[in-house]
């Protein structure tokens, strides 16, 4: 990606700030495992790769807007020697600026000095911006929560303000810069996909076709996004299935949900393969189903529209598909969601679960989403999950992922 793109997101996020405030946001540091050992690889804070383009440790970027006036520098840990005798290669500041676009790069140790003087000469700042997203209300502080409670501290009079609602306007939308790093990604995981079921037979194990699956990706220099789920038989009905011991048998399906990464921008796909190379006249049925379900949300896409929408227009798709086959009597929702156990669709990007808008999960245009309807039988002993990428487009939907198989007959044919 060029400079110019995160030079366009600062921008974007300085327009949006309050004046008279300041924006923080930390990459992050290795957490340590055991002993003296850090935890590898190294998985950057996405809001400060967004601004930067900069995967790296023990870094700050810092955003002031006062008076009108737009500030921004970058601060990167100083260069070690011994410690690159070691370890690895530390940036120089002229790599920052180059990649970032950030002209005023300065050694880490001056953050906090910096931060001070900013906060009276050329103007009163009123508000510090940090970026804080707790899921559960138990969870560690992170290096923002720790600054913010410092600040407080030191300036009482300073108010905090969480940067998420401008996060999640901005990165909800996609520019052509991250939807091409995105199709990338699908274009690795194809690849690996297609290595992958090259060896898809009765006979082989779970944890054989996950490691084809990460070898492909590895031979491409990136790797997968989330825990690969390769999943036989019985276990298609375990959603984020983490085993691998299960030996594929005759007339069973390999239900896959993976994903690669390209430049931190993350693709969530999945397919359903017969392991002997031909569907059971119930696995079609089944599949097929699932396929024109994905069809249906595909042409109830749009800009506007919410994501509770798309899960209510697939169940009702399923109601009447699955009584036409008498799995179900009455063709009603709660019978569905025997079957049907999950939501349809997410926002990737950044991260495999993106921001949104809410309240609502409202669709938006250049968004990117997943599409991913499943039915799941476990009395049958299978599951049919497909998944597909999407950016919402004037007027509907481009399926990102369409060059990967999945009509049904075209899945046949890769085993042929």
């Amino acid at each position: 990606m060029k400079s110019e793109t995160f030079v366009k997101h600062r921008a974007s996020f300085a327009a949006e700030m309050l004046d008279n405030s300041i924006a923080v946001f930390f990459s992050g540091s290795y957490p340590r495992d055991i002993g003296d050992q850090f935890v590898y690889p190294f998985s950057v804070e996405r809001n400060f790769f967004y601004f930067t383009g900069i995967s790296r440790e023990n870094m700050v970027v810092m955003i002031s807007k006062v008076n009108g006036e737009v500030k921004e520098s970058l601060y990167i840990p100083e260069v070690d020697e011994l410690w690159e005798l070691w370890n690895h290669r530390f940036v120089r500041p002229h790599e920052a600026v180059e990649i970032s676009g950030i002209k005023n790069v300065q050694n880490n140790d001056m953050f906090e000095k910096d931060f001070a003087k900013s906060l009276f000469y050329g103007g009163y700042v009123e508000n510090l911006y940090i970026f804080s997203h707790y899921i559960e209300l138990d969870e560690n502080p992170i290096e923002a929560h720790r600054f913010a409670e410092k600040a407080a501290q030191q300036y009482p009079g300073l108010s905090i303000i969480n940067s998420i609602d401008i996060m999640m306007k901005l990165r909800s939308q996609k520019d052509e810069d991250e939807i091409a790093e995105i199709q990338q990604a699908i274009d690795y995981t194809k690849e690996a996909l297609e290595f992958m079921v090259a060896d898809l037979k009765p006979g082989k194990f779970e944890f054989e076709l996950k490691a084809r699956f990460e070898y492909s990706l590895a031979l491409n220099k990136t790797r997968h996004r989330f825990r690969t789920v390769v999943s036989g038989g019985p276990n298609n009905m375990n959603l984020h299935y983490i085993g691998g011991d299960y030996q594929f048998k005759d007339g069973d399906l390999l239900l896959c949900d993976l994903g690669a990464f390209s430049n931190n921008y993350v693709t969530d796909l999945a397919r359903t393969y017969p392991v002997n190379g031909k569907f059971t006249p119930r696995q079609k049925e089944i599949y097929n189903i699932v396929y024109e379900g994905q069809q249906v949300i595909f042409d109830a896409m749009r800009a506007g529209e919410s994501e509770n929408t798309m899960n209510r227009v697939v169940r009702e798709f399923f109601a009447k598909a699955l009584k036409s086959i008498k799995l179900i009597k009455d063709g009603t929702i709660a019978e569905v969601n025997k079957y049907l156990v999950h939501g349809v669709g997410h926002p990737i990007g950044l991260d495999l679960h993106d921001f949104q808008i809410h309240p609502g999960k409202l669709l938006v245009e250049n968004g990117v989403y997943t599409v991913e309807p499943g039915l799941y039988l476990p009395d049958e002993g299978f599951g049919v999950r497909l998944e597909d990428n999407v950016v919402i487009e004037k007027g509907g939907v481009r399926v990102l992922s369409e060059h990967i198989p999945k009509k049904l007959e075209d899945i046949e044919n890769l085993f042929a």
